[in-house]
Formats: C-alpha cells, sequence, structure tokens
C-alpha cells in the first residue's frame, strides 16, 4: 500500500487530496494535515464586504474529506522532512511514499511599519468583520487600497476591490463624497497580464472615477497617511495589501530556495526531493520573462490537479500525465453583477499571453460556479 501526504487544507491540498483519492482507491492511503479544521474559499472575502452572501457560505470543515476516503489530520507542522518524505507535528511524526507540500504563503502586514495597526488585512478571513463594519459605518471620504509589497496572493484582486467597493457606494448613494485610488509598487496595474493587459484595467477603473497610482512603494503607514517616500496619501479608510512569505515551517527547510519560497520543476512540480512535490503559493516558478507564476486559487487546483495525476501514474504503474502547461484563467469581478474573463498562457515565450474577454454578467455567473463546482466536487456540497 502506498501513502501520499499532502500538507495543507487549502486550494491546492485539498485538490490534490480529493484527486489523489478517486485515482487511487480503498488499496492506498491518502492524509491531509493542516493546522485549520476549515477549509475557506478566498473570493468569500470580497464578496462578504459588499453583501454577496457570508464567509460561511464559502467555508467547509475539512473532516468532510473523510467521506472522499482521505484520512484528515488536524496537526500543527512543526518540520518538514523532504528526505524522508515525512513531518514532525504537534502530535506526532508522519511519513509517506510521496509528499504534497500545498502550504500557501502567509500575509505579512507586520513587515511594513503602521500596517496592520492603521490598515485593514482582508487577505486575512479574519480580517473580513472589521473592514465591513467600517465600510457599514461609513459616509464619505478617501479610501485607499495599497499594495504594500510584493508578492501577495490573487494579483487582480485589489482592482477586483476598487471596483466592488465603486458598486456598494453607488448602491448606497454615496459614491459622490467618496474617492477610490489603488497604489502598486509597480510600473504598471498587473505585470501579469502585460502592458496591454494592464492599460485595459486602467480604462476600466478610470470609467469609474477611480484613481490609481503606479511606481509608489509603501515605506510606513501612521494614523490616516501612508509614507511612500518622496510621497504622501492621505486616507479616511486604507485597505493594505500585505506582503506574502512561505510560512516558516518551510521557509525553515530542506526545501527553501531563495526567500523561502520553494522552487520546482515548472512542468511536473517536483522539488529536488524524489517524490516530494510543492504547489500553489508556496512554490516560486519564474517565467521566460522574469515575472513569477501568479499565485493564485485556480493555479493551486490545476497544479493539484496535475500532481496527483502523476504520484497516482507512479503508484499504479501508468503512464505520466503530460507536463503542466501554465495554463490558467481568472474572473476579475468589475461590479457586484459582472466581471471579466482573464485568461492567460502563462509559460509562453518571449512572455505571457494574456487574452481578455471584458465585462458580462456570464462572467460573474461562471465565477460563482467555479465555486460551487469546486466545493461539491472536493467536499460533496
Amino acid at each position: 500500500m502506498a501513502r501520499v501526504l499532502v500538507l495543507g487544507g487549502g486550494f491546492g491540498g485539498v485538490s490534490a487530496a480529493t484527486e489523489l483519492s478517486r485515482a487511487l482507491g480503498d488499496d492506498h492511503e491518502v492524509i491531509l494535515v493542516d493546522r485549520s479544521s476549515h477549509f475557506v474559499m478566498g473570493l468569500r472575502k470580497l464578496w462578504a464586504l459588499v453583501g454577496l452572501g457570508r464567509l460561511e457560505d464559502g467555508s467547509r470543515d475539512l473532516s468532510l474529506l473523510r467521506g472522499q476516503g482521505i484520512r484528515f489530520e488536524p496537526r500543527e507542522i512543526l518540520s518538514i522532512d523532504p528526505a524522508g518524505r515525512g513531518v514532525t507535528t504537534d502530535r506526532g511524526d508522519l511519513a509517506a511514499n510521496y509528499l504534497v507540500v500545498a502550504l500557501g504563503a502567509e500575509p505579512r502586514p507586520d513587515l511594513v511599519p503602521g500596517l496592520a495597526e492603521h490598515g485593514h488585512n482582508v487577505w486575512a478571513a479574519a480580517g473580513v468583520p472589521a473592514l465591513k463594519a467600517d465600510l457599514e459605518a461609513f459616509d464619505g471620504g478617501s479610501i485607499v487600497i495599497a499594495i504594500a509589497g510584493m508578492p501577495y496572493t490573487c494579483p487582480p484582486a485589489p482592482f477586483e476591490c476598487a471596483m466592488l467597493l465603486d458598486d456598494f457606494l453607488r448602491e448606497r448613494g454615496i459614491r459622490g463624497r467618496a474617492s477610490i485610488t489603488v497604489t502598486t509598487p509597480k510600473p504598471i496595474l498587473l505585470p501579469n497580464a502585460g502592458v496591454a493587459g494592464s492599460e485595459w484595467l486602467a480604462e476600466q477603473l478610470a470609467a469609474r472615477g477611480i484613481s490609481y497610482e503606479t511606481g509608489l512603494e509603501v515605506k510606513s503607514v501612521e494614523e490616516g497617511t501612508i509614507d511612500y517616500g518622496d510621497d504622501r496619501l492621505d486616507f479616511d479608510l486604507l485597505i493594505g495589501v500585505p506582503p506574502h512569505r512561505p510560512p516558516p515551517v518551510v521557509a525553515e527547510s530542506a526545501l527553501a530556495g531563495p526567500r523561502g519560497w520553494v522552487s520546482v520543476d515548472p512542468g511536473t512540480f517536483e522539488t529536488s526531493h524524489a517524490g516530494v512535490f510543492a504547489i500553489g503559493d508556496v512554490t516560486k516558478v519564474s517565467l521566460a520573462n522574469g515575472l513569477p507564476l501568479p499565485k493564485a486559487g485556480v493555479m493551486a487546483d490545476l497544479e493539484g490537479q496535475r500532481v496527483a495525476a502523476a504520484i497516482a501514474a507512479r503508484v499504479l504503474g501508468l503512464e505520466p500525465p503530460g507536463l503542466f502547461d501554465g495554463r490558467g484563467f481568472c474572473f476579475l469581478e468589475m461590479s457586484k453583477s459582472t466581471a471579466a474573463l482573464i485568461e492567460g498562457s502563462f509559460y509562453a515565450r518571449p512572455e505571457p499571453r494574456v487574452v481578455i474577454a471584458g465585462e458580462s454578467e456570464d462572467h460573474a455567473g461562471r465565477k460563482h460556479r467555479f465555486e460551487q463546482e469546486r466545493l461539491e466536487r472536493w467536499f460533496g456540497g
């Protein structure tokens, strides 16, 4: 009997574990380890802010995975041993024939002085209720969405947030008393979408009266003001997009590459340790133009499917699946009822090829179905 150990109960880990369980059946064991007892659909955070349902609507107890034949272990991972394909946890050691590391990236507002004290962080689900309360009490003034460091997960999300807030404030009849500004340290708004994609996004923001500033690196935040070094920007309500870092248990392991991220083969997501794979936000995959592969749930899902197929093929003695092709997509919400579709061939040379299908209600509906399909596939509903 083969045993596969999956670390992490987010998009990548749950995707890999459920695909593995289906492929391997009852003759082999799939174990998923996570310190949290619940999976949370990340897209629900912005929806909850503007009244499109609740966070809980996209949350599922990870113990439901047992119904898919997966052994769920709610444990804190203390260290990772890639050579032994195992981990030490707060409840003992676990080892396997194959190891899949899908522990994500952690938002770190503490890396920017004053950001945690004076800004809201909705890249963590725990930050949603406080911002929601402040938005409901907001009666006018300056809202700033500041990308305070790189990398961060879900690259389009700050701009989605701005457009959803625009719609939310118009519904409340106070948009005329509010300004919305997005700032980024990058020279263009959405580097993975290229210059043309970023120009398209800039036009969408401008059409809604949303301001944006590029090339502004947040140095520190104090009450009501962001310090960008040579520039300062006042705010009444700040939504900070914190820099993300790999979890310490990964950064301190033998898997860690530069800055703590896990380097993998871009076609297989296998690490330098045979039988050890890493997927999702915890990895660093460099593209032909030097940019990293986007850290996004859909990419983690697709990577999880590919890695699961590869491990199952090895266990069952089948032909290996084709290499991961770097294709991905996302639905960029532009109001509470519309979205655009962004599709990327990120492994293309000399740079990623990105196509944007414009705003429509159909794309928004597809995003809602995307959520429901995965909750059904992974948890049975």
